[in-house]
């Protein structure tokens, strides 16, 4: 018995086999033709869930696209006159001996200068200059930085290397920027007297894994697919633009970027090729 989609097409046969010849009766014909009916029907509202949300998605990536290109260029207009209003205020200010308002306003400015450099490092990343570095030490490097700050928090930080030496073609700097706002985010989530467990491993796929785990309040699963967008973000004066850039830089690295809510701890789990060299 055919299978028939909305537009006309046939998807596919219902069959029904006895290995005896056998003459199927009217009702069993009719029973077939409702199954064959039934499952149009599941495969049509399928088809067209999966065609809706492929078209969201291609909507979003498209105003994505689009605000980058634009806000990319504005950034670059805003930059200079921001740089001749704080060389005016430093001039205004030069012999005032309350420099309380002067430094506020260069303060500002420098962290709007930030944001914008944050964001072109978003919407255009510079070129990563890689080359071979052992992936645990950039983990050990980037643990360190953070053991005082858990210690003042009164988080445990914890990492279980579960692979020997492992060498990654990389952007160090690159690599390690992403680790340190993973890291950041963690300590943040987790919040005082909160767990960061950070595991190195590797998997069938010839991939070394970077795990960072927080006992924290983890991400609303209704919006973890929007996680990494510019300006999105769950927090109060976030920006959004960390994850965004480290995104950026995994896809620069043939590596990923990947989120997971358990009960009670969060992972954010960053992946690479390993052993992978220069191509000629």
């Amino acid at each position: 018995m055919p299978v028939y989609l909305k537009n006309g097409k046939m998807f596919g046969t219902v069959c029904a086999i006895d290995p005896e010849p056998y003459a199927f009766t009217e009702d069993e014909i009719e029973a077939i033709k409702r199954i064959s009916s039934i499952i149009s029907v599941i495969l049509e509202g399928a088809t067209s869930s999966k065609h809706d949300l492929v078209n969201d998605k291609l909507m979003r990536l498209e105003k994505l696209a689009l605000l980058g290109q634009l806000s990319a260029g504005l950034a670059h207009e805003l930059r200079n006159p921001m740089q001749s209003v704080k060389g005016f205020v430093q001039l205004l200010f030069q012999e005032d001996e309350n420099n309380q308002f002067r430094d506020i306003v260069i303060s500002e400015l420098d962290r709007m200068n930030q944001l914008i450099n944050d964001f072109l490092l978003a919407t255009q990343p510079t070129a990563p200059k890689k080359a071979n570095y052992p992936l645990n030490k950039i983990v050990d490097e980037v643990v360190e930085l953070f053991k005082n700050e858990a210690m003042l928090q009164n988080i445990q930080l914890s990492l279980f290397n579960h692979v020997p030496e492992v060498v990654v073609f990389v952007d160090k700097a690159q690599i390690k920027q992403v680790l340190i706002n993973i890291f950041k985010n963690a300590l943040e989530a987790a919040g005082e007297g909160g767990i960061v467990s950070v595991q190195v491993r590797t998997d069938s796929r010839e991939q070394v894994i970077v795990e960072v785990s927080d006992t924290g309040e983890g991400i609303p699963v209704s919006i973890i697919e929007r996680v990494g967008e510019p300006f999105f973000s769950t927090k109060e004066n976030g920006t959004g633009l960390g994850l965004a850039i480290s995104k950026t830089i995994m896809r620069e690295h043939n590596g990923a970027i990947s989120f997971e809510n358990h009960e009670g701890e969060t992972k954010v789990m960053i992946s690479l090729p390993m052993h992978e060299t220069v191509k000629e």
